[in-house]
């Protein structure tokens, strides 16, 4: 089997310096670079020829119904996509993508097969539960008996009828294209845990209704009298479909029909070698969005259509972001390479008993060797959230569009790097006052100043690594920086320059420059605010002179002093509040240009949340709005806003007034309210 890993350094083609800065190179996947099925580990729904050499997805002919493809050379059915289907009479465990599933009552191959002559019999109160293997427009779902054919035998089956079971008997020599059934209910979901509850029992059904249908009801008759139900509806994105039938009846396929393009798709990369460690920059792509009048039809290139690229990485040091175990002699786990695992028998072969030695265990994250996936990038040209010092990088991106004919198109990927500063450069964040905390968690006070320390020690493992002469950190807010420190013992520097932002700080010494002959430990304190009950103090090392790409620091065992070897500052989750308390800067206005309280401070900080729904607003005593201040998303931070005692107009309103903040987030609406009088 290919080995999903790929070697740069076989693979030239995917370096391409940068005009004016030689030592960064880029890896391309697409147009330009490696060709996007050679590079791939996983393709979901994206279609390659419908533009050579980009990806988009997968449109769908309307006249084609999407559960039949061809059949795998040992016979088995797959959907158009060549996905194998799974048939059982029972719902499976999981929910797997790219493997389409079957289950119900009775003859479940038959209804996917293809054999339009081939019958399955509908008992009374039977259904049929279909996963697709992923979401699909449908528009259209058919089935119908066998156009030929007799019934060739008495059946003699329950019915449920007026509350109680009853019996039906079919004749031998009907018309089989006659027994079509009468009764039937279609629905869909995208729910995965619906899909995988069993249809209901014969105890809960209430005069032949389950009541187990999926959430959206696509179609449903109590009187078909047509042999082909031909079942259509507005387009309804779903990938689990449910056909229930409270009625005898025969049927030899059901048929599932889309339009448009598959709305989620992705595509995933091979375990990509950069021969080396390296430091990773930006993250580029070229990504078009159109819209189609139809099947066929020339799509039009339509900047603001619907559609979404999402794109995540993780870097690893080794070549599997996976740990492989086999069973131990005592039962328990031993963990060994995937050519060792791919060879151990699997519980399937060793007579379905689980837990003999050798056998396959558990295959897990390797946590320890491999980033997370990052946070998605929906941007060209944005900075990779990915760990560098890393060898291996591994590529996801989706496509997801809310419209049936509106899909993007990925032409090409590519992802910065360039060689390393230093060998390792390690961080450690502290308090001032507790360098070594006795559980070595840094715990601060919510929303309050603190001092904190931030350690960054270098170590090289080669000449070539050519050093740094500035640091930058991203902080809740900007900080109010004191000291630089150099050396062992520490001891204030002066620094070449400072700057700070409002969630970072940069502090430049090409003075005294870290390199590999000289790379004493150093020391940044300054004074913040945390705003949320897990902050990461990300930083990252620079050279202002160099042609290398920024280093990140990692956390570790930077400084003797400190014991924490973390970068992370926590806050009680106990002392968590999305609001803050609201804070006046005086409890009376006096709008009367001698600059003493001629405008209000209204401050607050809000806690622990990405974005949430604020507004900043001034009530009369009878709850008539006088002035709204603030009416727009927010992330957590310290706000402050002024008020200057006019109303709405703009005319000064003497008099007492309530001051009304409120952030709306997932959790509820937070509010904190104020009195304040305006003299004039």
């Amino acid at each position: 089997m290919f080995k999903a890993i790929l070697s740069l350094a076989a693979v030239t083609l995917l370096i391409l310096p940068q005009v004016s800065v030689a030592q960064v190179q880029r890896l391309v996947i697409g147009q330009g670079g490696l060709d996007w099925l050679e590079a791939s580990e996983d393709l979901l729904g994206l279609d390659q020829a419908a533009s050579p050499g980009s990806l988009q997805p997968f449109e769908l002919d309307p006249a084609i119904n999407v559960a039949v493809g061809e059949q795998t050379k040992s016979g088995q059915f797959t959907n158009i996509f060549g996905h194998t289907w799974s048939i059982s009479s029972s719902a499976p465990e999981n929910a797997i993508e790219k493997t389409p599933w079957v289950y119900g009552s009775r003859g479940r191959a038959q209804t996917i097969d293809g054999d339009l002559d081939r019958p399955t019999d509908v008992a009374p109160v039977s259904d049929y539960t279909f996963d697709l293997g992923l979401p699909i427009p449908l528009y259209r779902v058919v089935f119908f008996p066998p156009e030929k054919g007799r019934t060739v035998a008495s059946l003699q089956d329950a019915v449920w009828s007026g509350g109680a079971f009853g019996s039906v008997t079919v004749r031998s020599g009907l018309l089989i294209k006659d027994q079509f059934p009468r009764h039937y209910w279609v629905s869909g979901t995208l729910n995965e845990q619906a899909f995988l509850s069993q249809t209901c029992e014969y105890q809960t059904h209430s005069r032949g209704h389950c009541q187990d249908d999926f959430d959206k009801i696509l179609g449903s008759s109590l009187n078909q009298t047509e042999r082909v139900a031909d079942v259509r509806f507005p387009t309804e994105v779903v990938r689990f479909a449910r056909v229930r039938f409270p009625l005898f009846g025969i049927i030899a396929e059901v048929e599932f029909y889309g339009q448009g393009f598959l709305p989620h798709t992705r595509y995933v990369s091979q375990m990509l070698d950069m021969s080396e460690p390296v430091n990773f920059g930006r993250l580029h792509f070229e990504f078009e969005r159109f819209r189609s009048s139809g099947f066929g039809a020339d799509p039009i290139s339509t900047p603001e259509a619907p559609v979404q690229l999402a794109v995540e990485v993780r870097t690893g040091h080794d070549d599997t972001p996976r740990v492989y175990h086999i069973i131990t002699d005592i039962g328990g786990e031993k963990e060994v390479t995937e050519k060792q695992y791919n060879r151990a028998p699997s519980a399937e072969r060793a007579s379905y008993i689980q837990g003999i030695p050798g056998q396959k265990g558990s295959v897990q994250d390797d946590i320890t060797n491999w980033s997370f996936w990052s946070t998605p990038h929906h941007s060209t040209g944005e900075q990779l959230h990915v760990p560098d010092r890393r060898q291996f990088l591994q590529l996801r991106a989706s496509i997801n569009s809310q419209e049936a004919f509106a899909f993007g198109r990925l032409t090409s990927m590519s992802i910065e790097y360039s060689p390393l500063l230093a060998g390792v450069v390690l961080g450690e964040v502290a308090q001032m006052e507790d360098p070594q905390p006795a559980n070595g968690t840094v715990e601060v006070p919510l929303g309050e100043l603190v001092t904190l320390t931030y350690d960054v020690r270098a170590d090289f493992a080669a000449s070539s690594q050519s050093g740094f002469n500035a640091i930058r950190l991203q902080t809740p807010e900007a900080v109010d920086f004191l000291r630089f420190q150099m050396g062992d013992p520490l001891e204030d520097v002066e620094l070449d320059s400072l700057t700070t932002g409002d969630h970072e700080l940069r502090v430049y010494f090409p003075s005294s420059p870290i390199t590999p002959g000289s790379h004493p430990p150093i020391r940044l304190i300054f004074r913040t605010r945390v705003f949320n009950f897990n902050t990461l103090m990300a930083g990252e090392v620079f050279d202002t002179d160099g042609e290398n790409l920024p280093q990140s620091i990692e956390a570790g065992d930077a400084s003797p002093l400190v014991s924490t070897n973390d970068l992370h500052v926590f806050t009680p989750t106990a002392r968590l509040q999305v609001l803050s308390e609201l804070e006046l800067g005086s409890r009376v206005v006096t709008p009367n240009a001698d600059r003493v309280n001629d405008d209000l401070p209204i401050s607050f900080t809000l806690h622990g949340i990405a974005a949430g729904d604020v507004q900043v607003e001034l009530y009369d005593l009878s709850g008539r709005l006088l002035r709204r201040l603030v009416d727009e998303t927010r992330g957590e931070g310290y706000y402050t806003e002024l008020w200057d005692g006019t109303d709405a107009t703009g005319q000064v309103v003497p008099g007492l007034y309530l001051v009304r903040v409120a952030v709306g987030t997932d959790l509820g609406t937070f509010v904190q309210t104020r009195t304040v009088a305006v003299a004039y």
